[in-house]
């Protein structure tokens, strides 16, 4: 009983930090999409760069979630398929973004933006399904 109790603890822990972490990720998303809504109306080279700085913020939370969410889905099945996410734009179309800053590179970028943001929302939904269901094995 006592092991249960423990690997159910050290399973909250783990979807814990994965939900900070994936939370602190989606907080980085949501700065860098306003931002590209600034640049897309009007906004110039130093916008771009703060919105892919914004997003490199995002990558590096989610390598961090990554790593919470893969020790979370040792303990639970519940969690796959979300231990891949990234919020990586097109090579192509960062570079396009940065380099030749027209509102159609900037439309492509945001697309991108908010398909990795819908992403993130999902996996935190899973995640705190998850932890929930292991909080309610816990107390019974």
């Amino acid at each position: 009983m006592y092991d249960r109790l423990r690997e159910i603890d050290e399973a909250i822990a783990a979807g814990r930090e994965a939900l900070e972490a994936l939370e602190d990720a989606a907080d980085s998303l949501d700065s860098a999409k306003r931002w590209g809504i600034v640049d897309i109306l009007g906004g110039g080279l130093i916008t771009s760069v703060i919105k892919h700085s914004r997003l490199g913020d995002a990558n590096h939370a989610l390598a961090d979630a990554r790593v919470a969410l893969a020790r979370f889905s040792a303990e639970l099945d519940d969690v796959r398929g979300v231990a891949g996410l990234t919020a990586e734009v097109n090579r192509w179309n960062a570079f396009f973004d940065i380099a030749c800053d027209n509102w159609l590179a900037d439309i492509f970028v945001q697309k991108e933006m908010s398909d990795a943001a819908d992403r993130v929302d999902e996996a935190i939904e899973t995640v705190k399904r998850a932890v929930r269901r292991l909080e309610d094995a816990r107390r019974a």
